[in-house]
């Protein structure tokens, strides 16, 4: 099994440096592609669908032939890889550049999407060692099997108050680690019904879609996780109450799609679903959500109900009550709204061989509106921590 490159590059000179580079290391010619702006590469995308093992993006490029250049055509494009489901992500994506300034100006949010950028210039040698290192682990992990190495991965978008909930979950966990690329994780193991669980847990590096998603495909490329369980905070919409808890069957980006010239909004909503199977076993929780409700002195003024229904997910916090009409024209039985969901469903949605079981559970702190404040945050952290942990239990009691 070869390892199949797509190069994205409209600098011939740069583009034929990377291929000599890629045949030099192994890579036959057959399983390289060359595509010379955004517009090549989103074809070769959907004509390689899952087939991609690297993607090689250039920092600057053009939208078509004949566009002049700009950093921000790749940004876009690498948004639309990530978070579109028209495109399949491709298992690696690098940043490439022989433009220093463009580097150092656009690096950073680059540097949100992908795990590195080479430089590539004939007088620089370090990006043909980083791809030839590159090249050699893509391999590595075609030889090996894959297997499901934890049994659960544990996600949260804050790490305080959200993955500190998670930590006091009757798991052993060992110290923080990090996987080398932003991603900073603990692992663990808890006995469930007689048999030990592995489990793994992470927060993301920022809030929002993007970086949630890289978050999760990264998780599921080291650890091929059996389920994958976000807890934390939301937005509740409408029919629920502060401190309910949220068990998203659904989820999509409720900005997605496009102004029409009559400045009107089109919304395009891509639905992704929760795992079925575990939203069923979240249904029946109001007992341990109610006893946990009761044995805390800061508490909303009710007990709280166990809500199923679709969360929708967006780039900001949302504190205008009007928005609530839009996320109902969408989805009628919309109830909540976060930053993150939506990009946990797309990326699990896009794992394959083995794919994991994927919820999103979380717990209303607001409603949505400007009325925000951080009282009851810890509470509903913990509260959707032990909930998802809950549901775990009754997965692997039962299997």
């Amino acid at each position: 099994m070869g390892v199949k490159v797509l190069i994205s590059e409209d600098n011939s000179f740069k583009a034929q440096l990377l291929t000599d580079a890629l045949i030099e290391y192994g890579v036959s010619i057959a399983d390289i592609i060359i595509a010379k702006n955004a517009y090549e590469t989103r074809c070769a995308l959907k004509d390689n669908a899952g087939l991609i093992d690297l993607l090689l993006l250039d920092l600057v490029l053009p939208n078509r032939f004949g566009d002049t250049p700009h950093a921000s055509v790749g940004l876009e494009l690498l948004k639309l890889i990530l978070e579109d489901g028209e495109y399949h992500p491709p298992k690696n994506i690098v940043g490439t550049t022989a433009d220093d300034e463009a580097r150092e100006q656009h690096e950073e949010e680059f540097r949100r999407f992908t795990t590195q950028i080479l430089m590539v210039t004939p007088e620089l040698p370090d990006w043909r060692f980083s791809l030839q290192k590159l090249i050699s682990r893509i391999e590595r992990s075609q030889e090996q099997p894959r297997e499901n190495l934890v049994d659960v991965c544990f996600v949260t978008a804050l790490r305080h108050p959200e993955l500190a909930a998670v930590l006091q979950l009757p798991i052993s966990w060992t110290p923080e680690q990090s996987l080398g690329n932003g991603v900073l994780i603990q692992e663990g193991t808890a006995e469930i019904d007689g048999k030990l669980k592995k489990f793994v847990c992470a927060h993301s590096t920022q809030m929002g879609m993007i970086a949630a998603s890289y978050m999760v495909r990264v998780l599921w490329e080291k650890y091929f996780p059996r389920l994958i369980i976000m807890t934390g905070i939301c937005g509740g919409i409408r029919n629920v109450k502060l401190g309910d808890v949220i068990v998203a069957d659904r989820s999509w980006d409720w900005q997605g799609g496009k102004w029409l010239h009559t400045g009107e909004f089109d919304s395009a909503p891509d639905h992704k679903e929760g795992s079925p199977e575990l939203v069923a076993l979240a249904r029946g929780t109001e007992g341990l959500a109610e006893s946990f409700w009761r044995g805390k002195e800061k508490r909303p003024e009710s007990p709280p109900s166990v809500k199923v229904g679709p969360m929708l997910s967006g780039s900001a916090v949302v504190e205008d009550p009007a928005k609530h009409d839009i996320f109902i024209r969408q989805h009628r039985k919309a109830i909540a709204v976060d930053m993150e969901c939506f990009g946990v469903y797309f990326s699990a949605d896009m794992s394959v061989d083995p794919q994991s079981k994927v919820l999103c559970i979380k717990c209303v702190s607001d409603l949505a509106d400007r009325n925000k404040a951080d009282n009851f945050q810890d509470y509903c952290s913990e509260l959707s921590a032990r909930v998802g942990f809950e549901v775990v239990r009754r997965y692997f009691s039962k299997v």
